[in-house]
């Protein structure tokens, strides 16, 4: 397996649109169109917004969409991860530790911009991606933001 993300073009737009998770996680992950236009609205109103696609090899597998914060106002001067998601047919096949590698790599060849973090947070029900996420080295801050624990990632020693 050969992870990497790639800009969400028109080229692969709809594909990134017929991603889609399982029944079970429709409630904790916004559809990709939804985040597609938050991307735009976002960066309409000048903040760093980074929507990508997540492939292995040639074969598109799942979205990320990450943020810095420049003036969003959650974690100010650090990243923010906005969302993870991989299609349900690719789910449960290893990919999140490669996934996650693949954004640290792309945040650290940001030479545009510095972070001490990378900022995410999920629904307490979401006891799958909170093992996720811990597992891979996130630590929970004990904050909550709109009902959802926050965890951070040091991005520097």
């Amino acid at each position: 397996m050969v992870v990497k993300l790639k800009d969400v073009t028109l080229q692969n737009y709809w594909d990134v649109l017929s991603l889609t998770v399982s029944k079970e996680q429709e409630e904790f992950v916004a559809p990709n169109a939804v985040s597609l236009a938050e991307a735009y609205v976002y960066e309409k109103n000048g903040d760093a917004i980074f929507p990508l696609a997540i492939y292995d090899d040639n074969k598109l597998i799942g979205f990320t969409m990450l943020a810095y914060d420049d003036k969003i106002g959650i974690s100010q001067g650090n990243y923010l991860l906005f969302r993870l998601m991989f299609d349900q047919n690719f789910q449960g096949q290893g990919y999140f530790k490669l996934a996650m590698d693949a954004i640290l790599k792309w945040i650290a060849s940001d030479t545009l911009r510095t972070a001490n973090y990378l900022w995410i947070s999920y629904e307490l029900e979401n006891t799958h991606a909170q093992l996720c996420y811990l597992t891979y080295g996130f630590l929970e801050t004990g904050d909550k933001l709109d009902n959802e624990i926050v965890a951070l990632y040091r991005l520097t020693n």
